[in-house]
């Protein structure tokens, strides 16, 4: 029987878990994963995390936001909490989801021929997959070449040098050593987007929410909308017809998690393309014709 473990990242000072992210555990742990929970931020656990740990055989890892998710990664690499598996994800607290079951969605990517999947590609700066899901086998995961890229000094890099050495350093990584590499969510670089490499999890997040392979919305789009999204209002009729996760969830997070007014937002030019590089058409149109916009 295949052993998967997951190496799950979350973030809060309290050591609390918001209920999104409580319902994204029990899925994972319903899907027959032994968890290691990096509590990021905190040096103690949080009673009731305590509780929800030990009801669902999670292991909580009170650890300081050194590093952010690749530093939580990292600790628990170094702990030792991928010995013996077979296979390995690595996953993190910034989405919303899975919307629906996600047990069928990992055994078809688990049943597909690869060294290393994720639930979404990007062209973004360079191919990768993105880091929030990623599965390694343990043999991909203990390449040279990837043990290199995990081994970095996050703890002393700032969140863009993470995301460039961390999530594109894997998929150069990947790329450069041959390692096969498949995605739930391929981003198709047509038209326009051959050009302008966008984000899927913003310019597309409609469609890959509607889709039956990546049941997902990011928690940045809906805080933060860094893209100037105009549609992201759909949300709420999209969660309204997924009875498998409740629309409270995310306004808990959006009332708790006030918007990053650092977080660098796209210039006018990019603002006016994204109409013209999503795959979200309908929805685009939807919203100029009714002004449904959104927290943007």
């Amino acid at each position: 029987m295949t052993r998967i473990v997951c190496l799950f990242a979350q973030y809060d000072p309290a050591g609390r878990l918001a209920p999104h992210v409580r319902h994204y555990l029990t899925e994972l742990a319903a899907c027959g994963m032994t968890i290691h929970l990096a509590l990021s931020g905190t040096a103690t656990t949080d009673a009731e995390t305590a509780r929800f740990c030990a009801r669902h055989g999670i292991a909580a890892h009170p650890r300081p936001n050194d590093g952010l998710d690749f530093g939580a990664w990292q600790d628990l690499l170094a702990a030792g909490c991928a010995e013996g598996a077979d296979r390995i994800v690595l996953a993190n607290d910034s989405v919303f989801g899975p919307l629906r079951p996600l047990a069928p969605i990992l055994r078809a990517m688990m049943d597909r021929p690869a060294d290393v999947w994720g639930l979404v590609e990007s062209h973004s700066v360079a191919w990768h997959l993105q880091s929030w899901f990623l599965c390694f086998t343990a043999q991909a995961l203990d390449h040279p070449a990837i043990r290199r890229v995990l081994a970095q000094p996050f703890a002393l890099m700032s969140k863009p040098e993470i995301v460039l050495h961390g999530e594109v350093g894997l998929g150069l990584a990947i790329r450069s050593v041959g390692l096969r590499a498949v995605a739930a969510w391929p981003d198709r670089r047509t038209g326009l987007r051959r050009l302008v490499p966008t984000n899927p999890m913003h310019a597309d997040w409609l469609s890959v929410a509607r889709s039956d392979k990546v049941p997902f919305i990011k928690v940045e789009l809906l805080r933060d909308n860094p893209s100037g999204i105009f549609w992201t209002g759909r949300w709420r009729a999209l969660v309204a017809r997924n009875p498998h996760f409740q629309a409270e969830w995310i306004e808990a997070c959006l009332r708790d998690q006030p918007r990053r007014t650092a977080t660098r937002r796209a210039g006018w030019k990019m603002r006016l393309l994204y109409p013209f590089l999503s795959r979200d058409r309908g929805a685009v149109l939807a919203a100029l014709l009714t002004g449904c916009g959104g927290r943007g």
